[in-house]
């Protein structure tokens, strides 16, 4: 593919961008990002895994640059800008870009930018002058580095660096990176502290509870357990609703505080669990007299698949990305795969390695068999197309 780029480049992300944006009819004289309304931006700021974290980010570099041509932004996954911090004097020639709290910085707002090649790449890069789609920002270099969230693995934001492109930092990447890294942890750490306030808070409901009991987030992550042996998250519990933990049984969800009591109303075992290839997959799992069910993707049907093959020894991330993509490069989208595959069927699955919880018995039904027991086959799984490139190793 032959591009007509301001400067030469052999950089096949920027090619790609540059010809995507033609291809959407972008002039390069005419930069013009949208702007959010700022009820929009509060929302957004107050609903990011950052929150608090992005002041942390702030006072890091303020205090530990001492440039005063550079910017720091932080974005949201959609490529917002939602905090800012710099120089006053830098502050004001950002003004003029338009690089301002609500801006939108993603690749169908400004073409090519560092932000936006994060949004699609989601690795740190940077964008110098005439990398730049957009005329306007031909005198810039951008740094930006994505921000995963350590529960999920998905991109919670972007940490993005800007200043004159005169003065070009060659350890711009690299900051950037750093400024994730430290993103990545104040996630974490927020979420530790949120565990613990619930616990504090209902450490006294809990141990009312006769027999097995877990204390959860309203996201499903375990804050206390009583009476079993906790996994770190299970499915997000919902009022009233029945669903089953391994090693608890059927457990019903009470209301407390900032999180859920799930508490056991039915017999723990046995265990078993029955994927359904029969049409669309499904996993339905009977215990104690009780059946719950749901619809998975067809990734998420090989991937149980992959992990009941594996045993009790389980499969690392880059295991699984070596048999689903053919290769280790894939680890990030790997750790997303499984986060909501966990959020789908709770604590069927444990982790570290990834593999089927202990006392979990799979079976399989498919082509109008019966899920008796027998050496799993999943190869038709993998031979059908589920997206997205991917392939068994030889």
């Amino acid at each position: 593919m032959t591009v007509d780029l301001p400067a030469p480049t052999t950089r096949g992300d920027l090619i790609a961008s540059w010809q995507r944006a033609m291809d959407a009819g972008f002039r390069a004289d005419r930069h013009a990002p949208r702007h959010l309304a700022p009820a929009e931006v509060t929302d957004r700021r107050r609903d990011n895994a950052l929150g608090e974290g992005a002041r942390r980010l702030q006072q890091v570099f303020s205090e530990t640059t001492d440039d005063s041509d550079l910017m720091m932004g932080v974005f949201d996954a959609d490529g917002v800008l939602l905090w800012r911090g710099g120089t006053s004097r830098w502050l004001d020639a950002a003004d003029n870009l338009e690089l301002v709290e609500g801006s939108r910085w993603d690749e169908a707002s400004t073409a090519t930018t560092a932000v936006s090649l994060v949004m699609t790449d989601h690795r740190p890069t940077r964008v110098a002058g005439a990398e730049h789609f957009n005329h306007a920002l031909h005198t810039l270099y951008c740094a930006a580095a994505p921000i995963h969230d350590p529960r999920t693995g998905s991109m919670a934001g972007i940490v993005g660096l800007a200043g004159p492109v005169e003065a070009l930092q060659p350890s711009s990447t690299a900051f950037a990176a750093s400024m994730a890294a430290l993103g990545e942890h104040e996630i974490a750490a927020a979420h530790s502290r949120s565990l613990i306030e619930l616990r504090r808070a209902a450490h006294a409901r809990l141990a009312g509870i006769r027999g097995p009991a877990l204390l959860v987030d309203r996201d499903g992550w375990v804050a206390d357990s009583r009476g079993c042996t906790a996994p770190d998250a299970v499915a997000t519990p919902t009022e009233g609703a029945h669903q089953f933990v391994p090693g608890i049984g059927t457990c019903v969800a009470i209301p407390v505080g900032s999180g859920w009591l799930l508490r056991r109303v039915g017999p723990a075992n046995p265990i078993i669990a029955e994927l359904d290839l029969r049409g669309e997959p499904s996993l339905s799992v009977v215990g104690g007299g009780e059946e719950w069910r749901t619809v998975l993707t067809r990734r998420h049907a090989q991937i149980l698949l992959l992990l009941a093959e594996a045993s009790e020894s389980g499969l690392t991330s880059a295991r699984l990305s070596r048999l689903i993509f053919g290769d280790t490069g894939h680890v990030v989208t790997v750790r997303a795969e499984m986060s909501r595959l966990r959020r789908a069927v709770g604590a069927l699955l444990a982790s570290r390695p990834y593999r089927l919880a202990p006392g979990v018995t799979l079976r399989i039904a498919k082509d109008g068999s019966s899920p008796a027991d027998r050496p799993l086959d999943y190869q038709a799984l993998l031979d059908t197309p589920l997206g997205g490139k991917h392939r068994r190793p030889a």
